[in-house]
């Protein structure tokens, strides 16, 4: 277990340390009538080496258990605790990895009443695991006053629900889930999850990132 561990936080350090584009795609390729709602990059990042930790971080979200019983207001399916980070160490290195991405890209930067500017440093304001199975969904909400959402895809299939941004015309954007993959988006963006139809577990962390004040 515990060179499991080593392993994973070594490939998600390195991450960390070396996150440059190609890895972060931002998400722009938007209509005209969407471009007022969607004019926002959502970041994605395939993850390197992450076998490990995926089987970490499924371990820990059964391990868990599900804290809410399905009574959550806006999600139907199975969740855990709303701090994994502080209990679990796998929740914790992809929590870093999250910040790393966001502080490589969009609002990364503040400007201070002088007009100097100087970086924003994030951290993990709390994170969860969910387990979704056939009928499960979750409402459209959004996750502010947080600065940064994030989800990373732990198990699931093309076939299971996607994570929609929907327009304020109607319609949306959809990311379907695929496995290792971690998107990095601005909290106060509405976004659901639709009804999950197939028979393949569509299991994610969801988490929020927010600012160091100093």
């Amino acid at each position: 277990m515990v060179d499991n561990i080593m392993h994973y936080s070594s490939a998600l350090s390195s991450l960390a340390k070396n996150l440059e584009p190609p890895g972060v795609m931002f998400h722009e390729e938007f209509t005209a009538k969407q471009a007022m709602h969607y004019n926002i990059p959502r970041m994605v990042v395939n993850m390197p080496a992450t076998e490990e930790l995926n089987s970490s971080l499924e371990r820990d979200i059964r391990e868990s258990g599900d804290y809410f019983g399905g009574r959550n207001n806006s999600a139907t399916c199975f969740m855990t605790q709303w701090d994994m980070h502080k209990h679990y160490e796998s929740f914790e290195q992809l929590g870093k990895a999250a910040i790393a991405v966001a502080e490589s890209g969009a609002l990364a930067v503040r400007t201070h009443s002088d007009g100097t500017n100087s970086p924003i440093k994030l951290y993990v304001q709390e994170t969860w695991g969910l387990i979704y199975t056939k009928g499960h969904s979750t409402k459209t909400h959004t996750h502010w006053p947080s600065l940064w959402s994030y989800t990373y895809c732990v198990n699931a299939q093309p076939c299971c629900a996607p994570l929609v941004f929907p327009a304020v015309s109607g319609g949306g954007y959809e990311i379907f889930p695929v496995t290792s993959q971690l998107i990095v988006w601005p909290a106060w963006i509405n976004h659901f999850v639709p009804e999950h139809t197939c028979d393949h577990e569509r299991i994610m962390i969801s988490g929020n990132l927010d600012v160091i004040w100093d």
